[in-house]
């Protein structure tokens, strides 16, 4: 085999060298995008059923100030469930910002600015989620009292006192085992974190290439 050859086999060696690089890299990115799909699809299905059931609770709620469902006696009682109805409505707030960019059809879109959109929405509700978090919990420990007068006209101070402070603490410790578990952190966050990484890295290698 003379040079010429020799360079020219080479020359056709490089070609499908190249294709096959490309074609490599061609199903990475759609595998990150079918993974993205994926994901997007399992999130608009959770939104949709936290968005009907926020609405479910926002229509309890409503029951409960306009029937007085539960005899409550004083105002105050009322208290809880203003602070329910706030993180209610915060949680739908949120819940609809996710849907606005989810309702984009990630197959047709850019799908680096998709994922961007979607964690950088994310980030931006992690103040709220933070105080939707404690509302709940306050509400939570001050629902517990909210029935202690209704105790009080049929049991005596001390049975009263305890059958409030044991859902008390067991509602506290409810919350603390949930947190330690991380029930409080954004898991779907994480993995469009994942996602954008990934891309970042593929498109970066296709440049210094």
């Amino acid at each position: 085999m003379n040079l010429e050859e020799l360079k020219s086999a080479w020359q056709v060696y490089d070609r499908k060298l190249q294709v096959s690089k490309a074609i490599n890299e061609k199903l990475i990115f759609s595998m990150i995008r079918e993974r993205s799909n994926s994901r997007v699809s399992r999130l608009k299905r959770d939104n949709t059923l936290l968005m009907l059931l926020m609405f479910l609770e926002f229509t309890f709620l409503v029951a409960v100030f306009v029937g007085n469902p539960f005899d409550f006696k004083f105002l105050w009682q009322y208290v809880p469930f203003l602070f329910i109805l706030i993180g209610n409505l915060m949680a739908i707030v949120m819940l609809f910002k996710v849907y606005k960019i989810l309702k984009t059809d990630i197959i047709d879109t850019n799908l680096r600015s998709f994922l961007q959109n979607l964690i950088d929405t994310f980030e931006k509700n992690k103040k709220a989620e933070g105080l939707f978090g404690v509302i709940m919990f306050v509400s939570g420990c001050l629902t517990v009292f909210s029935f202690f007068p209704n105790k009080l006209a049929t049991k005596s101070l001390s049975m009263a006192v305890i059958d409030t402070l044991i859902p008390l603490a067991i509602s506290g410790i409810i919350y603390w085992i949930a947190y330690k578990m991380g029930a409080f952190k954004n898991q779907k966050e994480m993995a469009f974190k994942k996602d954008l990484t990934e891309l970042e890295n593929l498109q970066l290698e296709l440049q210094e290439n």
